[in-house]
């Protein structure tokens, strides 16, 4: 029999790298979201299957929980227990011996809080290339100089942004976020800077900008390459001396803020015209992260989907859906021109139709639909291929759970022994 966990977490963060690193060792999770299924789960299970409980730290508060765990620890003598919080879920999989990289420190829902109360963004992602850029990032972090973040739009620079800030040493104050493009040119200016009483027409009061707003912390400036020139020449005065004016003031002012820009546009051709200073460019690209495309990081769109439809599937209070093999599938042979972000809203907008146990093609966007249909012979290969790849992955545990007891193996997967055998030959699992 299995060694069962309890995973006992709120609602606002998801298990979904836990539980994986949990099942990779072979240990079948049982999970709950609040005191009556830990309740439930504990009176239904043996003492001797618990090999671990693991409550989240937001939810167990009151004596009927204290009670609880002292029950566990009193029943379950060789069981770990441990109260953990969502923001060091990480300590987990260091007590797992599982690697970091596998489920980052930072990770948990996007509603969950950061160090400095906002919500920190989940970091998803398992190939070495964006490992590297993680690693890349957290050490930018340390240091607190002003990054230059680019990609392409949708490939979670926001999310970089927030995950440098909560890493460095401003982690506990502001984050401030400004989308250029959203302010009206002539109205830049006084947003970053603010101004002072009588600066100009309507202007009846003192209003602080975003830079006052962000001191001691972070003020990141996203799609900067639209900065207006003028602008520019005022934000590389500031990178170089700390120092602003407000709108309509000759006192200058000083502010301790970290700047982290982000754009999707190509700097290294704008500043060969006239639309970015060069000046400003280079105090930037000193230190520099370039996000990948969804589409050159595949490996990691299945990661991300389940991560999407968990957090769907709670904001919508619907069941946990799973994935039809088609859907996988199309999800893998997709370009994704909007990366992450359209990611997101295809499964939020199937989630949100879906009424089976699983999303079907017939519960996503039509241009998914009709890409599907454009390329259904890939598609469908794709699908099988998967299929027969979680039916590998299934024959091969079952025989490592069983140290290669075929019979045992053949049992656990409820197949006869000549099927068994015929899929070892076929997946070339033999000794």
């Amino acid at each position: 029999m299995r060694p069962i966990a309890l995973l006992i977490h709120s609602s606002d963060f998801s298990p979904l790298l836990l539980v994986r690193a949990l099942e990779a060792k072979g240990i079948a999770v049982q999970p709950g979201q609040n005191l009556a299924e830990a309740q439930r789960l504990v009176a239904m299970l043996a003492a001797d299957e618990i090999k671990f409980a693991f409550i989240d730290a937001a939810l167990c508060q009151g004596h009927e929980w204290d009670e609880l765990i002292a029950r566990l620890m009193r029943n379950s003598r060789n069981a770990i227990v441990a109260r953990y919080h969502s923001a060091n879920v990480h300590h987990l999989h260091q007590l797992l011996g599982s690697q970091i990289s596998a489920c980052p420190p930072t990770w948990r829902s996007e509603s969950g809080p950061g160090r400095n109360g906002a919500s920190e963004p989940p970091m998803i992602g398992e190939t070495p290339q964006f490992n590297d850029i993680r690693d890349l990032a957290k050490r930018y972090a340390a240091h607190d100089v002003t990054v230059l973040i680019t990609g392409e739009t949708g490939t979670g620079k926001e999310v970089m942004a927030q995950y440098i800030h909560e890493h460095g040493p401003r982690g506990q104050k502001a984050f401030v976020a400004c989308n250029i493009t959203a302010i009206p040119e002539t109205l830049v200016e006084s947003e970053l800077f603010g101004y002072v009483r009588g600066a100009f027409t309507g202007a009846d009061r003192n209003k602080r900008g975003l830079i006052e707003a962000a001191e001691g912390g972070t003020l990141f400036l996203d799609e900067i390459g639209d900065l207006a020139p003028a602008i520019q020449m005022k934000l590389l005065r500031f990178l170089e001396t700390r120092q602003y004016y407000k709108v309509g003031d000759a006192t200058p002012k000083i502010s301790d803020v970290r700047i982290v820009a982000a754009t999707n546009k190509d700097l290294d051709q704008a500043i060969q015209g006239t639309t970015f200073r060069k000046d400003l460019y280079f105090r930037l690209n000193s230190a520099r992260i370039i996000l990948p495309a969804l589409r050159e990081r595949k490996e990691d769109i299945i990661l991300l989907v389940a991560n999407f439809v968990y957090n769907a599937c709670a904001q919508f209070q619907k069941p946990l859906k799973k994935i039809s093999s088609s859907v996988k599938a199309l999800f893998l042979d997709y370009p994704w021109p909007g990366n992450i972000r359209e990611l997101k809203s295809v499964i939020e907008s199937a989630i949100m139709v879906s009424d089976g146990d699983y999303i079907a093609l017939s519960d996503l966007p039509m241009n998914l639909q009709q890409y599907a249909t454009r390329h259904k012979e890939q598609i469908a290969a794709s699908a099988i291929r998967n299929i027969e790849e979680g039916e590998r992955l299934l024959i091969e545990d079952a025989l490592r759970q069983t140290q290669g007891n075929k019979a045992k193996a053949a049992s656990a997967l409820g197949i006869s022994m000549r099927t068994l055998y015929r899929k070892i030959e076929k997946f070339s699992l033999a000794d």
